[in-house]
């Protein structure tokens, strides 16, 4: 008898264990998105188990008004380019010639020039827009998808340095289950394994360096756990530095004369 009710309440603790989101650790990003100063470059990638799954290179040289943007997606990338004064043209790769017309027609840009031998096109915006001000000096980093990613991991603080007399925390991903409060997802909770790297953060909550590789399992309870293993591995980095080199990129060459 007694050995039936101890085994009817280990039952029942499994069962409950089931169902039951386990205590997890808050997931939130050490660092503020926010605009960056000067001179800089600033490199963003998302890999989902270990595919390119976007990208922004931004550079800004603040002395010479140059300013370019890279942003590739899985199967088109827009390198966005702004001339000295203020110009903006925009060359666009894709994949294929079918995804090119798919891209030209998303766009409000003119074409100048298709690009032969390879699925590409020049573009600039209408004379009647001003691109002058739409530059990535006024963007935000990290990127919106970097940030949002970061948000929905739980980090400790592990360690402290200096970098250029500037104080940085370091902070690492933890694992385990994670609680998720963010508008980024409809998920309340994820079970992180596997996590590794680090994330720099300096004065104001600026992020400095990231480079972070964990697993997420799509769970809320240990059954959905045990049972969907719906797994993936995400890859994030990031990394801000102080200087502007090769702002102006070749295929401007290709740029017709007016």
């Amino acid at each position: 008898m007694i050995a039936g009710i101890a085994v009817a309440l280990v039952a029942l603790g499994v069962g409950a264990a089931m169902i039951v989101t386990p205590a997890a650790e808050s997931a939130s990003s050490p660092a503020t998105a926010g605009e960056l100063e000067g001179s800089f470059t600033a490199s963003e990638r998302v890999l989902v188990d270990g595919e390119h799954f976007f990208a922004r290179e931004t550079i800004v040289d603040a002395d010479a008004g140059e300013q370019r943007a890279v942003i590739a997606f899985e199967d088109v990338e827009y390198d966005h380019y702004w001339a000295g004064d203020g110009e903006r043209y925009t060359k666009i790769t894709t994949s294929s010639a079918q995804r090119l017309d798919d891209a030209l027609e998303e766009s409000d840009d003119q074409v100048v020039r298709e690009l032969e031998g390879e699925y590409a096109a020049i573009t600039r915006p209408p004379a009647d827009v001003d691109s002058a001000n739409d530059g990535p000096s006024s963007y935000v980093f990290p990127d919106r998808l970097v940030g949002s990613q970061l948000r929905m991991i739980a980090f400790e603080e592990t360690n402290s340095t200096v970098v250029d007399g500037e104080p940085v925390e370091i902070h690492e991903p933890q694992t385990g289950w994670t609680a998720i409060d963010s508008e980024d997802t409809n998920r309340e909770a994820m079970y992180v394994s596997n996590a590794g790297g680090e994330v720099h953060v300096g004065e104001g909550g600026r992020l400095h360096y990231a480079n972070v590789t964990l697993e997420r399992t799509d769970a809320e309870t240990w059954g959905e756990y045990l049972l969907e293993r719906d797994a993936w591995t995400t890859t994030l980095e990031y990394e801000a530095r102080e200087t502007a080199e090769d702002v102006r990129p070749e295929w401007v060459g290709d740029v017709p004369e007016e």
